[in-house]
């Protein structure tokens, strides 16, 4: 029963992500929306786009992959009982930001900023996650 329920913390985890992340870079579309006409399927219209972007959208994107990363994997090592789903939802995560960043051209800094808000929050959430389980226990 311990494995079903690691597992089900991190497809749980998984789902909040997505959802957050989803929610922040709607909110930085609809703030910034790419010009009518952009083809973002063409990776030379996606770079000229993102290029245009302005510092506050591209904040609001990383706060939003901070907040997703810390309460994703808060809950995971929350239901859980342990920090090891939390760190499994966060290795997906960085796994995925990495993958973002080489799909998707950025800034170099928003890319380093996204694998470090990815370790960190990682790091923090499943420890907090798992600290308030045992302290429930």
């Amino acid at each position: 029963m311990t494995i079903l329920r690691r597992a089900g913390a991190v497809i749980v985890g998984m789902i909040v992500a997505f959802l957050l992340v989803a929610g922040a870079e709607g909110i930085a579309h609809k703030i910034f929306p790419p010009p009518p006409g952009t083809n973002m399927q063409d990776m030379a219209q996606v770079k000229a786009f993102v290029a245009t972007l302005p510092l506050s959208v591209l904040l609001i994107v990383l706060t939003g992959w901070l907040i997703a990363t810390f309460v994703a994997t808060w809950l995971a090592a929350r239901i859980a009982g342990t920090p090891i789903p939390g760190y499994i939802v966060g290795g997906l995560l960085l796994c995925a930001g990495i993958a973002n960043a080489f799909m998707i051209p950025q800034p170099v800094w928003f890319s380093i900023a996204s694998i470090v808000i990815y370790i960190s929050a990682t790091w923090v959430g499943a420890r907090a996650g798992a600290r308030q389980q045992s302290a429930y226990a």
